[in-house]
């Protein structure tokens, strides 16, 4: 199995890198390439990372696109391409802001290969004390399981990539918006797979500022990003079409605020959902 660590590198997390690389190499299992995406390093910059990553026992290499100035999503795009091309069976994914715990690329190998239905699979979300941010269920076989709130994201899942066709990866450009990991998965779950949980392993979050949740809640701010999320599903699916015109009808001045909140994947507007899949 040809299997790759993945990440988008950009210069807001770079008093993060170090602890990423780190924890990547700290993995138990080491028979993995790691693959790293450009996104705005400056060409001189990316050489002092190549020496930091020199010393590891892993074999590396850097995609640059600072050139073509992409957004979130286009970045992201352009990493499952890449791994595409190149052949990967298993994409293993993480942010690098963010650390994992060492077994993370064992445990997502060994579901690779004891669910072979699968096409992703995701871990535990853990805080730097230890705490899960929330539990995720055995598996994702339903659209409504990410509709309204979502805990699937690029630093907690791993891609089985003979599942994604590249015109599929080509297709998710209609998702371009700032939460594309909640279009991501949506996509999968809707026109290709189920996901599996690896709950044995864990992605371990970075909560600051600079994360799109941030560290402040806004009501607002969560119907925004639904609004986005369901318009740009609406364009291939009725029930998204529904959701939005649910959202459109939700007074968000009435939302009574969730007393279970952690600060996490837009929850507090919950909508009345009888649609039929």
């Amino acid at each position: 199995m040809r299997t790759a660590f993945a990440t988008v590198i950009y210069k807001q997390a770079k008093p993060f890198l170090k602890d990423f690389i780190d924890s990547v190499y700290s993995q138990t299992d080491t028979d993995f390439e790691l693959l790293l995406i450009n996104d705005n390093y400056e060409k001189e910059e990316l050489g002092d990372i190549s020496d930091l990553l020199k010393s590891g026992p892993i074999d590396y290499q850097i995609i640059d696109l600072r050139e073509k100035h992409l957004s979130i999503a286009g970045t992201r795009i352009e990493m499952l391409k890449h791994a595409k091309d190149l052949g990967y069976d298993l994409l293993v994914l993480g942010d690098a802001d963010d650390t994992f715990s060492t077994d993370r690329v064992l445990r997502c190998k060994n579901a690779y290969k004891t669910h072979q239905d699968a096409v992703f699979f995701y871990n535990k979300l853990i805080t730097d004390k230890g705490y899960d941010v929330f539990d995720i269920p055995d598996k994702v076989t339903n659209i409504k399981d990410i509709s309204q709130s979502n805990f699937l994201g690029m630093s907690t899942s791993a891609i089985r990539m003979s599942a994604l066709s590249m015109d599929f990866i080509d297709s998710l450009k209609e998702g371009d918006s700032p939460v594309f990991d909640w279009y991501l998965f949506s996509r999968l779950v809707l026109d290709i797979g189920q996901g599996v949980a690896v709950k044995e392993a864990a992605t371990i979050y970075r909560i600051y500022d600079n994360n799109m949740v941030g560290v402040t809640r806004d009501v607002k701010k969560e119907y925004e990003v639904k609004k986005t999320h369901y318009n740009n599903l609406a364009k291939r699916y009725d029930y998204f079409r529904y959701l939005l015109e649910q959202l459109k009808n939700t007074d968000i001045d009435n939302i009574k605020e969730n007393d279970n909140y952690q600060g996490y994947w837009w929850s507090d507007i919950k909508m009345e959902d009888s649609y039929e899949i």
